[in-house]
Formats: C-alpha cells, sequence, structure tokens
C-alpha cells in the first residue's frame, strides 16, 4: 500500500511541475510575442488582371463582380479599355506607426511585356494618419498599359530610410 501510496504522490509531483513548467513558458512566450516584432509586416497581397473585352467564365461570383466593380462608371468602349491591366492590394502593418522620426516609403517595382528586362517604379509615402493597419492599392492601366503590355514581375517593399524592412514578390522577381 505504501509503494502504490508513493507511486500517487510521485506521478502528482510530476504532472504538478509539468503543469507549472508549461505555465512558464507560456507566460514567457506572451511577453516575447509582445515585443519581438516591432517592424513593418506584409499580411496580404491581392492581384487581379482585368481584361475588359474578355469574358469572365468563371462560376465563382466574386470573380464576376470584381470585374463589375472595377467598370463601374465606364460607358463607352474607350473608357473601358483604358480601366483595362493590373491592380495590386498589399495590406501591412505598421507597429511603429504613431513614432513621427520614421517615415515609411512603399515602393512597387515591377517589369512589362513590351519594356523587358526595364524596371519601373511607383513610390508612395503613407500619411501620418495612416494607423497600425495600412492598405496600398496599384494600378498599372490606361495608356502606360496599353503601351507596354501586361505586367511580367513585381516586388512590393516597405522602405525606412534606405533600407528595406519588408517585401514580397512575384515569384518571377
Amino acid at each position: 500500500m505504501d509503494c502504490l501510496n508513493s507511486q500517487i504522490r510521485e506521478r502528482n509531483n510530476n504532472a504538478s511541475n509539468i503543469l507549472k513548467s508549461l505555465i512558464v513558458m507560456l507566460s514567457m512566450m506572451l511577453v516575447s510575442c509582445k515585443y519581438s516584432n516591432r517592424d513593418v509586416t506584409i499580411i496580404n497581397s491581392k492581384y487581379f488582371h482585368l481584361d475588359a473585352e474578355a469574358n469572365v467564365n468563371s462560376q465563382d461570383p466574386m470573380v464576376r463582380f470584381e470585374k463589375k466593380h472595377l467598370l463601374y462608371g465606364a460607358i463607352t468602349q474607350q473608357e473601358k479599355k483604358l480601366r483595362s491591366g493590373h491592380y495590386y492590394i498589399f495590406d501591412w502593418l505598421n507597429p511603429n506607426w504613431k513614432n513621427p522620426n520614421k517615415s515609411i516609403t512603399a515602393r512597387f517595382e515591377y517589369r512589362q511585356k513590351q519594356t523587358g528586362s526595364k524596371t519601373h517604379r511607383k513610390d508612395f509615402k503613407p500619411s501620418r494618419s495612416q494607423s497600425l493597419k495600412n492598405k496600398t492599392k496599384i494600378k498599372i492601366t490606361g495608356r502606360e498599359y496599353l503601351q507596354n503590355g501586361k505586367v511580367t514581375a513585381w516586388r512590393f517593399s516597405i522602405i525606412r530610410g534606405n533600407s528595406v524592412i519588408a517585401s514580397d514578390q512575384s515569384y518571377l522577381w
């Protein structure tokens, strides 16, 4: 009987020690997560290619809606043609958004079919009123798209000073 009681006490002590260790590890993880990542993170990249003249053969109503949404208000064929192109939306987090000493630039670099390896660039300066969650919308449409063709490769970067702190890119970049 003594042997059985000592085995039960030993198991209870082991379970208690494991539970205490888990609690300590969990609290350390929560504290470290709170302070570890204080830099910008790109959380989502969305891409849509609009060809105003092509029919959308998708069963998904969201794909059909996207085309209708982007063409809304375009009445003539020329207006619709000028809206053809590439649309990008990048969602990103900036934990230091309240710090005025840390200005950020969102940069979109891309190559197009007709221009070969020439890299085009668009820079955006988010305003100070931006928040923790940011959204950058980019369009390659109109004459630029009609003259230079489809986008073949792209890279989206968040830059602080002269250093890239976050980026996302296409497979061919």
